[in-house]
């Protein structure tokens, strides 16, 4: 009796997943013009920093052969560029967002100053497939007295703003070129990138730049 060999499942490819990073300032002139930049940096940009090889292997889900790209967005989920960030990427098809917050929910709470804002924070958070809270003792346990407590939050946003850079492919940075007013800004979270060789996005009106290291050279100006 001739044997039959068993039959082997069909499979679908595994997805090439870009982890993309977000850190920006918080008042924005134009939220809906940024969420349509971002779409539109990721486009044409996101691709071209990865090497030939990749790149040979990840054209896209409709070339035959090809690997597909998914998108997941960390997001500290702060108001403006975190969260609009975030919405674009949502936007693409199977995008997952990882929620990285600096401080434990009702610590981070006190940071939005409208009703609207949190139910926002909320929404986007229950949103989340993946949340990491760095900090996870309330500041009123670790200090009471309230410059010290001023320190701690410091040092958590700080914190945020390395751990995303750390854990990202890419960075998307929507900064207007100044430096940082306090510890862990946006123009220091940039500058820990460009250390760590993050490729960066920064986004700002309606342009697009790439600021990177390539050849040991720093793609930067700081105006």
């Amino acid at each position: 009796m001739e044997l039959m060999e068993p039959e082997i499942a069909a499979f679908e490819t595994i997805p090439y997943r870009i982890r993309i990073g977000v850190t920006g300032h918080r008042r924005l002139k134009n939220p809906v013009a940024l969420r349509t930049l971002v779409r539109i940096a990721i486009d044409a940009e996101v691709e071209s920093l990865f090497s030939e090889a990749v790149r040979g292997k990840a054209n896209g889900p409709c070339q035959a052969g090809a690997l597909p790209i998914l998108f997941s967005v960390l997001s500290p989920l702060a108001e403006g560029s975190d969260r609009v960030v975030a919405r674009a990427i949502l936007d693409y098809p199977e995008a997952r967002l990882d929620a990285i917050l600096p401080l434990v929910v009702e610590d981070y709470l006190e940071d939005f100053a409208t009703e609207e804002s949190r139910e926002e924070f909320h929404d986007l958070l229950n949103q989340s497939g993946k949340t990491v809270i760095l900090r996870t003792r309330p500041i009123r346990d670790e200090c009471s007295d309230p410059a010290g407590q001023a320190e701690l939050r410091l040092d958590a946003y700080e914190q945020v703003g390395r751990y995303v850079v750390d854990h990202s492919d890419v960075l998307i940075a929507v900064w207007d070129g100044r430096p940082s007013c306090n510890r862990g800004g946006t123009a220091e979270i940039v500058r820990y990138a460009l250390s760590k060789n993050r490729p960066i996005l920064r986004l700002w009106e309606d342009s697009i730049t790439v600021l990177n290291r390539i050849n040991g050279q720093v793609l930067f100006v700081e105006s």
